[in-house]
């Protein structure tokens, strides 16, 4: 690509490709990917497809609560995640834990799909194992911190609604994921 300037150089002047002096420096590889990145922005276009074609946790959880409850379909739990209740009984999803700086320690990240969660809030942590009415794998627990999590940054806050979240203090009891509820059913 070095040597075939008088090719690539029409081109991008024809895509109106906005390189400065630096980019036309680079070589190869390195100014193919500055080229492509000005062109075609992916971090722009995928946050905009998200934002245009993704619908709104309210509008999805009415047609999707019968992929995201178990129980059945017609009691409290279930339409309180169909309308997004946050004066509801907490309802959330923890999908993954994440490793902290402090060794051996997780944060929960998941989805609040009713309720709200709280710092110093009282939680049942039903892990993957845990049947309806029996003991195994569940945890009474209260919530150390409620985060809002921002790439590779942090965020305490007070309490969380209808949102993506992380919470601290529940990795003693869940390995991988499980679900985070007030409701004593």
């Amino acid at each position: 690509m070095n040597k075939e300037e008088d090719i690539y150089l029409p081109a991008f002047k024809a895509l109106q490709i906005p390189l400065t002096k630096v980019d036309l420096d680079l070589r190869e590889k390195a100014l193919l990917k500055v080229a492509l990145r000005k062109w075609i922005p992916a971090g722009d276009a995928l946050f905009s497809m998200i934002v245009d074609f993704l619908p709104s946790p309210k509008d999805a959880q009415q047609y999707r609560c019968e992929n995201l409850y178990t129980g059945p379909l017609d009691d409290t739990t279930a339409n309180c995640i169909r309308k997004c209740d946050p004066n509801a009984d907490l309802a959330m999803y923890v999908s993954k834990m994440v490793p902290t700086s402090e060794k051996g320690r997780f944060i929960a990240f998941g989805r609040v799909f009713a309720g709200t969660v709280a710092t110093g809030q009282t939680v049942r942590i039903l892990g993957p194992d845990y049947e309806h009415g029996k003991k195994k794998d569940l945890y009474v627990k209260k919530v150390q911190q409620t985060l809002l999590m921002m790439g590779r940054f942090t965020e305490q806050v007070p309490d969380v609604q209808q949102e993506i979240w992380c919470l601290v203090g529940i990795d003693q009891f869940l390995l991988k994921s499980g679900t985070i509820s007030t409701s004593e059913n």
